[in-house]
């Protein structure tokens, strides 16, 4: 495809100025979605001219520059046009740099290699512009309640988004909820649902929320055996009246404090100015938060001290845990014959929800190659990866030895078919790879992300050649005990939610700023 080819049409619908602007956005998402689509498969000199075009037309048609430019972005991955779209956003509207910053977020999470300190704290630094929005326009609101006046059983726990019990946050925050009412604490759950479910400007592949209209007519959630008081934000966010009604639900309740699940949540950082909040991240980065505290679930080092130094932050302010997870036991019992793996196979686990982006050449080729030296490896892929037989297809050894399940909804009962665990370089995973261990699966990984953190030094890789050796000795009865041993025994360390939650308060309340 010559790039004239590739970007006429663009320029024509650019160039048309009797489209309606929302006609414009649908053809251009049109060509441009086709574009992405196929853009590997042009050649590199063709490539760089459609991005120069490209580029250029976000000079020429500056209303369409955010969207060009993050087409761009997502097609390119290059640090360039990320500054780009930084730049954009120091002066828009605030519901558009909610909007973007989401973009931003979701782009970083699925995209490691751009996930660097220096983009994460400018990440940061617009968070805290959006949070001071809206922090000084209620100076006249902010009313400290003294300890003396909260309510020392009642704590408040809010979650920018709760889904189903499938959905991994959903799971943590009840989880917690469970946690704290077994620590003796009445809980009330509230969704501020904080996440984009509109497109706010026209963005290329933009990612919005989900959300439960039908969680709007009740007033509790039930976990388990427990019945957890909730209450769910109808309208979308940012939205002032929904943030002081959520304000005044606050000064109405005095509770101890709040726990905010995740971060970058405008309505729970808010309500620092009446209460104490901490907030527990859903990754092993220091949270993005304005709240009082943050949760740390690692040993802090050089790079955060110089986070909290950039954001005029104390090192009190941060207190150092472990993440815990949920457990669910097996539900049903599989067996290896239905997918076509033999018992004397040894059998990895390869396991994500966008597998399709998360599995790079580089990644595949080493995959092969562990394949071809060791006969009875099976790989099996578990979670969303569309291009399966694509991708295989151009790797005849994986072809041959991989199976692909789909998304399974009973993890650990398909782990029991496994032999190990194989992480891909990616940013997530941490929940599959809990699971993995709690079933008594090595964990194997590279020193980067969320399942390097999950799993612990102990089964950090250099290179595919470690677990090559590791399969080697599985043979071996005494070894295979002990690496199972090893493996459950890291799991206890990150399932006891209750005994967390309790090490993290005992930490909050003697610190000077929990008054």
């Amino acid at each position: 495809m010559r790039s004239s080819e590739a970007t006429l049409e663009i320029e024509k619908i650019l160039s048309n100025d009797k489209l309606p602007n929302l006609e414009v956005y649908k053809l251009l998402d049109h060509e441009l979605t086709k574009l992405n689509e196929n853009f590997e498969n042009i050649n590199s000199n063709s490539r760089q001219e459609i991005v120069t075009e490209i580029e250029q037309m976000t000079s020429d048609y500056k209303n369409w520059g955010l969207y060009l430019t993050s087409f761009l972005l997502t097609c390119t991955k290059d640090q360039k046009f990320l500054e780009d779209i930084f730049e954009y956003i120091e002066e828009v509207r605030i519901d558009v740099l909610h909007f973007v910053y989401w973009q931003i977020t979701s782009f970083l999470f699925t995209t490691p290699k751009l996930k660097t300190e220096q983009n994460t704290n400018r990440l940061r630094r617009i968070y805290r512009k959006y949070f001071e929005y809206f922090n000084s326009q209620i100076a006249n609101e902010a009313k400290w309640i003294p300890y003396e006046e909260r309510n020392k059983d009642l704590v408040v726990v809010v979650a920018g988004q709760v889904l189903s019990m499938l959905h991994s946050p959903t799971q943590v925050a009840l989880d917690h909820c469970k946690a704290l009412i077994n620590l003796k604490k009445n809980v009330f759950l509230i969704n501020t649902a904080d996440m984009p479910r509109s497109i706010a400007t026209p963005y290329f592949g933009a990612v919005l929320s989900n959300y439960i209209e039908g969680y709007n007519q009740t007033d509790k959630l039930m976990y388990e055996n427990l019945s957890v008081p909730f209450f769910q934000c109808q309208k979308e966010m940012p939205n002032g009246s929904q943030i002081m009604e959520l304000m005044q639900m606050i000064l109405h309740l005095k509770p101890l404090f709040v726990l905010s699940i995740s971060g970058s949540n405008l309505s729970s950082d808010l309500f620092s100015n009446f209460v104490p909040v901490i907030t527990l991240p859903l990754a092993y980065d220091l949270p993005i938060s304005e709240s009082t505290f943050s949760i740390l679930p690692r040993k802090i080092n050089t790079a955060d001290l110089n986070t909290l130094k950039e954001l005029n932050r104390s090192q009190e302010s941060v207190i150092e845990s472990v993440f815990t997870y949920k457990y669910t036991p097996p539900q049903t019992k599989m067996h290896r014959e239905f997918f076509g793996l033999g018992e004397d196979n040894f059998v990895l686990a390869i396991v994500g929800n966008r597998l399709d982006i998360e599995l790079d050449d580089s990644f595949l080729i080493e995959l092969d190659d562990l394949l071809k030296s060791n006969d009875h490896t099976r790989i099996m892929f578990i979670g969303e990866l569309k291009n399966y037989k694509k991708v295989t297809s151009q790797y005849v050894t994986l072809e041959k030895k991989s199976v692909h399940v789909g998304v399974q909804k009973d993890l650990a009962a398909v782990y029991e078919l496994c032999d190990a665990y194989l992480n891909t370089v990616r940013s997530g995973g941490g929940t599959s790879a809990a699971i993995a261990l709690r079933q008594g699966l090595p964990v194997f990984t590279y020193a980067f992300g969320d399942v390097a953190h999950t799993a612990g030094e102990y089964y950090h890789i250099n290179s595919f050649d470690d677990v090559k050796t590791f399969i080697k000795n599985w043979g071996n009865p005494v070894f295979r005990e002990r690496e199972r041993s090893v493996a459950i025994n890291r799991a206890d360390e990150i399932f006891d939610s209750e005994k967390v939650m309790r090490e993290i308060i005992e930490t909050m309340t003697k610190s000077p700023h929990f008054y």
